[in-house]
């Protein structure tokens, strides 16, 4: 019996939170080989991808920059084909993130080690776990959509100089608590996505939630430690390196070029550091529903 099936009202220990982050880090360290397995594949599709795109966009913006008048909003739409390649890349971007976000789940909770980059693209798992990935992200926005929504259609401002009426910013607030509402409910619910990578297709939505009680901030503050310092790590070194774009620059080539170069390396790196947080997610899943973590 797996501890999801003892009574929902059951104390269950708290997640040791430093230990969880401790445990993200230190895995993701010792087992960095299985983590470029997992992923070098997907990180030089997604910058031969992303390259291409990035400097489409970034050439359409020079040139619309360049002929930009004062006053006037840019006189050159951007081409249907730039929008389809920055949808696509968007696209292969998450296919790839989840692609190793489940085989680090499982590298992480059974001890399975990744096969081949990109392998697990047909299976069950994966498309199980997008699955839920895309029912967290709608309980995360439709409280503040059913809120918002209502909103903009019976408030519209009314065209002209005309103010808007006092209660759309009266509902503003409202709409921001519905989607901190929302986040704190997906939170407490992304446990289903490593149980789903691993094939644990019986853990319900009302188990995940019991089991979680009282961790909503353990879970939200894991997941932005063992994701943002990697990611300001890198912003820091682009500012310090390279600096932030100046005005004078924005319609040259050079600035093409760096702004595409900046668009590849994140995205690669983005792949690249993502199993530190997965691996957060993992171990949380392990203490809750497999044994309570306790540090090597």
């Amino acid at each position: 019996m797996s501890l999801a099936d003892g009574p929902p009202d059951l104390p269950y220990p708290k997640l040791p939170f430093w230990d969880a982050v401790s445990l993200a880090y230190s895995t993701y360290f010792r087992h960095f080989v299985e983590a470029l397995r997992a992923s070098w594949l997907w990180m030089i599709v997604v910058a031969v991808f992303t390259g291409f795109a990035s400097w489409q966009q970034w050439s359409w913006m020079a040139t619309a920059m360049a002929n930009l008048k004062p006053g006037l909003p840019p006189q050159m739409p951007r081409s249907f084909e730039t929008a389809l390649l920055l949808n696509l890349d968007n696209i292969l971007l998450l296919l790839a993130g989840v692609s190793i976000a489940v085989a680090w789940h499982r590298l992480m909770i059974l001890n399975e080690q990744p096969g081949f980059s990109g392998g697990n693209v047909a299976t069950k798992n994966l498309w199980r776990y997008i699955v839920v990935a895309l029912a967290l992200f709608l309980v995360m926005l439709l409280p503040m959509a059913a809120v918002m929504f209502p909103t903009f259609y019976f408030l519209q401002p009314v065209p002209g100089p005309a103010r808007p009426p006092s209660g759309f910013f009266l509902l503003l607030p409202l709409g921001f608590t519905a989607y901190a509402v929302g986040t704190a409910v997906a939170f407490r619910l992304t446990l289903l996505l490593p149980a789903r990578a691993i094939g644990d297709t019986s853990l319900t939505f009302k188990q995940t939630w019991n089991r979680t009680r009282g961790n909503v901030w353990r879970l939200f503050w894991g997941v932005v430690v063992t994701t943002m310092p990697a990611l300001l790590i890198a912003q820091v070194v682009f500012l310090v390196g390279v600096g932030p774009p100046r005005p004078s620059t924005v319609v040259s080539e050079d600035f093409v070029a760096q702004m595409t170069a900046m668009s590849t390396v994140f995205a690669v790196y983005y792949l690249l550091i993502l199993p530190i947080g997965i691996g957060f997610l993992s171990h949380a899943y392990r203490h809750f529903f497999v044994a309570p973590l306790e540090l090597p």
